[in-house]
Protein backbone atom coordinates (compact mmCIF):
# COMPACT_ATOMS: atom_id res chain seq x y z
CA UNK A 1 0.00 0.00 0.00
CA UNK A 2 1.59 3.28 -1.04
CA UNK A 3 2.51 5.95 1.63
CA UNK A 4 0.03 8.96 1.51
CA UNK A 5 3.36 11.07 1.29
CA UNK A 6 3.51 10.16 -2.74
CA UNK A 7 1.87 11.99 -5.38
CA UNK A 8 -1.10 10.48 -7.01
CA UNK A 9 -0.19 9.69 -10.82
CA UNK A 10 -2.52 9.20 -13.85
CA UNK A 11 -1.90 7.83 -17.40
CA UNK A 12 -1.89 11.79 -18.71
CA UNK A 13 1.03 12.29 -16.51
CA UNK A 14 -1.05 14.75 -14.10
CA UNK A 15 0.11 14.75 -10.62
CA UNK A 16 -2.12 15.15 -6.93
CA UNK A 17 -1.53 14.83 -3.49
CA UNK A 18 -3.22 12.13 -1.95
CA UNK A 19 -3.75 14.00 1.23
CA UNK A 20 -5.83 16.64 -0.46
CA UNK A 21 -9.05 19.80 0.45
CA UNK A 22 -12.27 17.81 0.15
CA UNK A 23 -14.80 20.74 -1.70
CA UNK A 24 -17.30 22.38 0.88
CA UNK A 25 -20.26 24.02 -0.79
CA UNK A 26 -20.43 27.66 0.78
CA UNK A 27 -16.46 27.38 1.98
CA UNK A 28 -14.42 26.16 -0.57
CA UNK A 29 -14.05 30.21 -2.52
CA UNK A 30 -13.13 33.42 -2.06
CA UNK A 31 -11.44 33.67 1.04
CA UNK A 32 -10.77 30.16 1.67
CA UNK A 33 -9.11 30.00 -1.33
CA UNK A 34 -6.87 33.18 -0.79
CA UNK A 35 -5.79 32.75 3.19
CA UNK A 36 -5.40 28.68 2.74
CA UNK A 37 -2.85 29.06 -0.98
CA UNK A 38 -0.95 31.72 0.89
CA UNK A 39 0.00 29.45 4.00
CA UNK A 40 0.61 27.25 1.57
CA UNK A 41 -1.81 24.71 4.00
CA UNK A 42 -3.34 23.07 -0.17
CA UNK A 43 -1.23 21.44 -2.87
CA UNK A 44 -4.10 21.49 -5.03
CA UNK A 45 -8.47 22.91 -5.12
CA UNK A 46 -11.68 20.44 -5.43
CA UNK A 47 -14.06 22.82 -6.23
CA UNK A 48 -17.81 22.21 -4.91
CA UNK A 49 -20.08 20.89 -7.23
CA UNK A 50 -21.25 22.88 -10.43
CA UNK A 51 -24.57 22.16 -11.25
CA UNK A 52 -25.12 21.28 -14.68
CA UNK A 53 -29.13 21.27 -15.25
CA UNK A 54 -30.98 22.73 -18.05
CA UNK A 55 -27.80 23.51 -20.55
CA UNK A 56 -24.20 23.03 -20.88
CA UNK A 57 -22.94 26.47 -19.28
CA UNK A 58 -20.92 28.74 -22.16
CA UNK A 59 -17.29 28.54 -22.18
CA UNK A 60 -17.15 32.35 -20.59
CA UNK A 61 -19.61 31.65 -17.21
CA UNK A 62 -17.63 28.21 -16.62
CA UNK A 63 -14.33 30.20 -17.00
CA UNK A 64 -15.35 32.59 -14.66
CA UNK A 65 -16.40 30.09 -12.21
CA UNK A 66 -13.24 28.46 -12.91
CA UNK A 67 -10.79 31.48 -12.64
CA UNK A 68 -10.58 31.49 -8.71
CA UNK A 69 -9.44 28.10 -8.40
CA UNK A 70 -6.74 28.56 -11.29
CA UNK A 71 -5.31 31.76 -10.05
CA UNK A 72 -4.22 30.18 -6.78
CA UNK A 73 -1.54 28.31 -9.31
CA UNK A 74 -2.59 24.86 -7.89
CA UNK A 75 -3.91 21.93 -10.12
CA UNK A 76 -7.63 22.10 -10.02
CA UNK A 77 -10.16 19.12 -9.82
CA UNK A 78 -13.02 20.00 -10.87
CA UNK A 79 -16.75 19.20 -9.51
CA UNK A 80 -19.53 18.96 -11.48
CA UNK A 81 -23.40 17.82 -10.68
CA UNK A 82 -26.35 16.66 -12.48
CA UNK A 83 -28.89 13.94 -14.19
CA UNK A 84 -28.21 14.19 -18.50
CA UNK A 85 -25.59 12.46 -19.69
CA UNK A 86 -24.77 14.38 -22.60
CA UNK A 87 -24.43 17.31 -20.75
CA UNK A 88 -22.25 16.57 -18.18
CA UNK A 89 -19.51 15.12 -20.62
CA UNK A 90 -19.44 18.38 -22.68
CA UNK A 91 -19.35 20.39 -19.69
CA UNK A 92 -16.11 17.82 -18.66
CA UNK A 93 -14.57 18.75 -22.02
CA UNK A 94 -14.96 22.76 -21.47
CA UNK A 95 -13.52 22.79 -18.30
CA UNK A 96 -10.67 20.22 -18.93
CA UNK A 97 -9.87 22.53 -21.86
CA UNK A 98 -9.91 25.63 -19.68
CA UNK A 99 -7.65 24.10 -16.68
CA UNK A 100 -8.80 21.78 -14.68
CA UNK A 101 -6.53 18.92 -14.48
CA UNK A 102 -9.31 16.50 -13.84
CA UNK A 103 -13.04 16.46 -13.81
CA UNK A 104 -15.34 14.61 -10.78
CA UNK A 105 -18.57 13.63 -10.73
CA UNK A 106 -21.06 14.27 -7.81
CA UNK A 107 -23.40 11.07 -6.61
CA UNK A 108 -23.04 11.83 -3.54
CA UNK A 109 -24.38 15.80 -2.30
CA UNK A 110 -27.51 14.13 0.33
CA UNK A 111 -29.07 17.56 0.11
CA UNK A 112 -33.06 17.31 -0.20
CA UNK A 113 -33.21 19.87 -2.74
CA UNK A 114 -30.55 18.37 -4.69
CA UNK A 115 -32.12 14.84 -4.41
CA UNK A 116 -35.52 15.67 -4.80
CA UNK A 117 -34.34 17.23 -8.54
CA UNK A 118 -32.56 14.00 -9.27
CA UNK A 119 -29.10 14.69 -8.89
CA UNK A 120 -26.66 14.57 -6.20
CA UNK A 121 -26.67 10.92 -4.20
CA UNK A 122 -30.15 10.41 -5.65
CA UNK A 123 -28.06 8.85 -8.70
CA UNK A 124 -26.58 6.26 -6.70
CA UNK A 125 -30.38 4.54 -7.34
CA UNK A 126 -29.21 4.44 -11.20
CA UNK A 127 -25.82 2.80 -11.09
CA UNK A 128 -25.96 2.05 -14.79
CA UNK A 129 -26.20 5.45 -15.63
CA UNK A 130 -23.35 5.90 -13.36
CA UNK A 131 -21.46 3.67 -15.45
CA UNK A 132 -22.65 5.28 -18.67
CA UNK A 133 -22.15 8.67 -17.60
CA UNK A 134 -18.54 8.29 -16.73
CA UNK A 135 -17.75 6.52 -19.50
CA UNK A 136 -18.77 9.35 -21.76
CA UNK A 137 -17.34 11.83 -19.68
CA UNK A 138 -13.33 9.82 -19.91
CA UNK A 139 -14.09 9.99 -23.84
CA UNK A 140 -14.82 13.63 -23.66
CA UNK A 141 -11.81 15.03 -21.96
CA UNK A 142 -9.09 12.68 -24.13
CA UNK A 143 -7.23 10.73 -21.46
CA UNK A 144 -7.39 13.34 -18.51
CA UNK A 145 -8.68 11.83 -15.14
CA UNK A 146 -12.09 11.44 -14.06
CA UNK A 147 -13.54 10.78 -10.98
CA UNK A 148 -16.65 9.97 -8.96
CA UNK A 149 -17.69 10.56 -5.70
CA UNK A 150 -19.75 8.45 -3.80
CA UNK A 151 -21.82 7.69 -1.02
CA UNK A 152 -21.78 3.64 0.59
CA UNK A 153 -25.57 4.06 -0.11
CA UNK A 154 -28.79 5.99 -0.94
CA UNK A 155 -30.76 3.76 2.31
CA UNK A 156 -28.51 0.86 2.94
CA UNK A 157 -24.48 0.17 2.70
CA UNK A 158 -25.47 -3.14 1.53
CA UNK A 159 -25.90 -1.71 -1.77
CA UNK A 160 -22.44 -0.41 -2.66
CA UNK A 161 -21.18 -3.80 -2.80
CA UNK A 162 -24.71 -5.45 -4.50
CA UNK A 163 -24.85 -3.39 -7.22
CA UNK A 164 -23.29 0.38 -7.16
CA UNK A 165 -19.69 -1.38 -7.33
CA UNK A 166 -19.64 -3.00 -10.39
CA UNK A 167 -21.12 -0.23 -12.12
CA UNK A 168 -18.31 1.77 -10.72
CA UNK A 169 -15.80 -1.04 -11.88
CA UNK A 170 -16.88 -1.06 -15.33
CA UNK A 171 -16.51 2.35 -16.29
CA UNK A 172 -13.18 2.40 -14.98
CA UNK A 173 -13.27 6.13 -13.62
CA UNK A 174 -9.40 7.26 -12.41
CA UNK A 175 -10.08 7.34 -8.77
CA UNK A 176 -13.38 7.18 -6.54
CA UNK A 177 -14.40 9.17 -3.53
CA UNK A 178 -16.10 6.84 -1.11
CA UNK A 179 -18.05 9.10 1.76
CA UNK A 180 -19.09 5.91 4.10
CA UNK A 181 -22.64 7.31 5.13
CA UNK A 182 -25.82 6.53 3.58
CA UNK A 183 -26.84 9.48 1.22
CA UNK A 184 -30.01 8.86 3.71
CA UNK A 185 -28.08 9.69 6.64
CA UNK A 186 -26.64 12.66 5.46
CA UNK A 187 -24.25 13.95 8.41
CA UNK A 188 -25.36 11.68 11.51
CA UNK A 189 -22.90 9.78 13.28
CA UNK A 190 -22.05 6.51 12.64
CA UNK A 191 -20.33 3.61 14.71
CA UNK A 192 -19.03 1.44 11.48
CA UNK A 193 -17.68 4.26 9.39
CA UNK A 194 -14.18 2.60 8.81
CA UNK A 195 -15.60 -1.07 8.39
CA UNK A 196 -18.17 0.37 5.61
CA UNK A 197 -15.09 2.01 4.06
CA UNK A 198 -12.82 -0.91 4.31
CA UNK A 199 -15.75 -2.99 2.26
CA UNK A 200 -15.91 -0.84 -0.37
CA UNK A 201 -12.09 -0.66 -1.07
CA UNK A 202 -12.42 -4.18 -1.28
CA UNK A 203 -15.56 -3.87 -3.95
CA UNK A 204 -13.33 -1.82 -6.14
CA UNK A 205 -10.32 -3.84 -5.95
CA UNK A 206 -8.28 -2.00 -9.26
CA UNK A 207 -9.50 1.84 -8.76
CA UNK A 208 -7.35 4.27 -6.69
CA UNK A 209 -9.91 4.85 -3.68
CA UNK A 210 -9.98 8.71 -1.53
CA UNK A 211 -11.71 7.58 1.63
CA UNK A 212 -14.11 10.96 2.88
CA UNK A 213 -15.70 11.07 6.03
CA UNK A 214 -15.34 12.29 9.82
CA UNK A 215 -11.60 12.94 9.09
CA UNK A 216 -10.88 15.58 11.95
CA UNK A 217 -7.39 15.10 13.00
CA UNK A 218 -4.31 13.22 11.53
CA UNK A 219 -4.53 9.87 13.46
CA UNK A 220 -8.18 9.93 12.00
CA UNK A 221 -6.47 9.79 8.59
CA UNK A 222 -3.92 7.37 9.63
CA UNK A 223 -6.66 5.13 10.75
CA UNK A 224 -8.46 5.18 7.62
CA UNK A 225 -5.18 4.81 5.45
CA UNK A 226 -4.09 1.40 7.60
CA UNK A 227 -7.67 0.18 8.36
CA UNK A 228 -9.35 0.98 5.16
CA UNK A 229 -6.66 0.96 2.42
CA UNK A 230 -7.65 4.00 1.16
CA UNK A 231 -5.01 5.43 -1.71
CA UNK A 232 -5.58 8.75 -0.72
CA UNK A 233 -8.14 11.28 2.17
CA UNK A 234 -9.85 13.86 1.44
CA UNK A 235 -10.68 16.25 4.72
CA UNK A 236 -13.22 18.69 4.76
CA UNK A 237 -15.16 19.63 7.81
CA UNK A 238 -11.87 18.52 9.64
CA UNK A 239 -10.14 21.60 8.12
CA UNK A 240 -12.46 23.81 8.98
CA UNK A 241 -11.61 23.59 13.04
CA UNK A 242 -8.24 23.09 11.54
CA UNK A 243 -7.29 25.19 8.19
CA UNK A 244 -3.80 23.65 8.45
CA UNK A 245 -5.07 19.81 8.85
CA UNK A 246 -3.43 18.55 5.38
CA UNK A 247 0.11 20.10 6.71
CA UNK A 248 -0.63 18.49 10.00
CA UNK A 249 -1.42 15.09 8.34
CA UNK A 250 1.20 14.97 6.29
CA UNK A 251 3.90 15.71 8.90
CA UNK A 252 2.46 12.53 11.35
CA UNK A 253 3.10 10.28 7.91
CA UNK A 254 6.42 11.88 8.29
CA UNK A 255 6.53 10.67 11.79
CA UNK A 256 6.61 13.93 13.42
CA UNK A 257 3.98 14.72 16.44
CA UNK A 258 0.92 17.07 15.62
CA UNK A 259 1.46 20.39 17.32
CA UNK A 260 -1.43 22.05 18.62
CA UNK A 261 -3.08 25.18 17.39
CA UNK A 262 -2.66 27.77 19.55
CA UNK A 263 -5.59 30.41 20.49
CA UNK A 264 -2.66 32.98 19.18
CA UNK A 265 -2.48 31.60 15.70
CA UNK A 266 -6.45 31.20 15.78
CA UNK A 267 -6.48 34.68 16.49
CA UNK A 268 -3.99 35.82 13.74
CA UNK A 269 -5.51 33.79 11.02
CA UNK A 270 -9.18 34.95 11.95
CA UNK A 271 -7.21 38.29 11.75
CA UNK A 272 -6.83 37.33 7.96
CA UNK A 273 -10.65 36.52 7.37
CA UNK A 274 -11.83 39.76 9.03
CA UNK A 275 -9.76 41.51 6.22
CA UNK A 276 -11.09 39.45 3.09
CA UNK A 277 -14.05 37.48 3.85
CA UNK A 278 -17.54 38.48 4.27
CA UNK A 279 -18.89 38.94 7.92
CA UNK A 280 -20.89 35.99 8.14
CA UNK A 281 -18.26 33.62 7.02
CA UNK A 282 -15.95 35.70 9.74
CA UNK A 283 -18.45 34.38 12.19
CA UNK A 284 -18.65 30.80 11.03
CA UNK A 285 -14.58 30.67 10.81
CA UNK A 286 -14.27 31.83 14.23
CA UNK A 287 -17.06 30.02 15.83
CA UNK A 288 -15.09 26.73 14.30
CA UNK A 289 -11.75 27.88 15.65
CA UNK A 290 -12.61 29.33 18.75
CA UNK A 291 -16.12 26.64 19.87
CA UNK A 292 -19.09 28.89 20.03
CA UNK A 293 -19.26 28.59 23.43
CA UNK A 294 -15.99 29.60 24.67
CA UNK A 295 -14.95 33.69 25.71
CA UNK A 296 -12.79 33.65 22.98
CA UNK A 297 -15.54 33.10 20.49
CA UNK A 298 -17.53 36.12 22.41
CA UNK A 299 -15.00 38.57 22.71
CA UNK A 300 -14.94 38.24 18.56
CA UNK A 301 -18.54 38.65 18.45
CA UNK A 302 -17.70 42.11 20.26
CA UNK A 303 -15.14 43.24 17.47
Amino acid sequence: MPTLLEPLIFADGTQLPRILPGPMEGVTAGAWLKILTGHRWVDAWWTPFLRISTGVPRRSRLAAWLQPYLATGLPVIAQIMGEDTARLAETARRLHELGAVAVDLNCACPSPVVVRNHAGGERLRHPEWIAKTLQAMKQSVGGAPVGVKLRIGYESPEEFSSCIASAVCEAKPDFVTVHFRTVQERYEPVSNGLERLASARTALPKLVVIGSGDLFTPQDAMAMHEYCGVDAVAPARGMLANPRLLVDITKFFRGEAPRNFTIQEKNQLLGEFVMYAPRHFQLQMAANLLGKNSPEFNAFLRK
